[in-house]
């Protein structure tokens, strides 16, 4: 089967995979493990054979119940569902001193959008969450066998998880914001290429940059989160470590599975 950053899926949300980033160590994710998208109730029985034959066995669905009630997700028979949602933040934006000292030097504004990012890593329900993900992740064991993981666009909540299991992986802050920049490129090459020439520009690399001056607000939303890993938590690992609560053998774990 073909390997494309953006998935050729008739109606795919944003569907796209994590193959093929490579790692500050030169490894390499590999192909068919790491899926990211927005909504999957579009997918048509085409999509969902497609999908079946990628090896789709996980679909982790970060919304929030009234979300999945209204769009209820499509997947193949064969694919176990999960929906576990960040939202609603539990912790009632009681954010402890250190990370309150934190955002009022670093914040320009009180930004609504950088501090749900914040929250995103910090409320204790959310961070439930992840550790759950982690735990789908290192369950997924088999060859040839894939996670996707989602919210509504695929951007913001979904741009977390792949930040953070990124991060496990060691890939390079500068590919995970490529990454993270590359949704915006999507929904905004909708509007005036073809799937075929968004797919042919994602792959070569160059689909983001055609596009980074209009993604430079939405770039600060994860730069701050950086920022918080390492002002606070001694770097990403340190985050893990720390909050989520990974060993390094669950880190190695990790890599083993998922990094050629």
């Amino acid at each position: 089967m073909e390997h494309n950053r953006v998935l050729r899926l008739q109606h795919g949300i944003n569907f796209r995979e994590l193959g093929g980033y490579q790692t500050a160590a030169g490894k390499t994710i590999k192909w068919q493990k790491l899926l990211r998208c927005g909504g999957m109730s579009l997918l048509t029985k085409q999509d969902l054979a497609y999908l079946q034959r990628y090896g789709l066995r996980y679909d982790f669905d970060l919304r929030q119940a009234n979300e999945v009630e209204m769009t209820p997700d499509r997947y193949p028979k064969t694919t176990r569902y999960i929906n576990a949602s960040v939202y609603p933040f539990t912790d009632n934006r009681q954010l402890d001193r250190r990370l309150k000292r934190l955002l009022k030097r670093v914040l320009l504004d009180d930004s609504f959008s950088s501090q749900t990012y914040v929250q995103m890593v910090t409320d204790s329900h959310a961070v439930k969450v992840w550790q759950r993900l982690f735990a789908v992740l290192l369950a997924n064991d088999q060859p040839d066998q894939s996670v996707v993981f989602h919210c509504a666009a695929g951007k913001d909540r979904t741009g977390i998880a792949a930040m953070l299991i990124m991060t496990a992986l060691d890939v390079p802050r500068e590919t995970i914001m490529q990454d993270y920049l590359l949704t915006n490129a999507i929904f905004m090459a909708a509007d005036s290429l073809d799937t075929a020439t968004i797919i042919t520009k994602a792959n070569a690399g160059d689909l983001a940059s055609q596009f980074n001056v209009a993604m430079a607000v939405e770039a600060e939303n994860l730069k701050m989160v950086f920022q918080v890993f390492d002002n606070l938590y001694d770097g990403g690992l340190g985050y893990l470590r720390k909050v989520i609560g990974l060993s390094i053998a669950d880190i190695n774990r990790l890599k083993e599975l998922y990094l050629d």
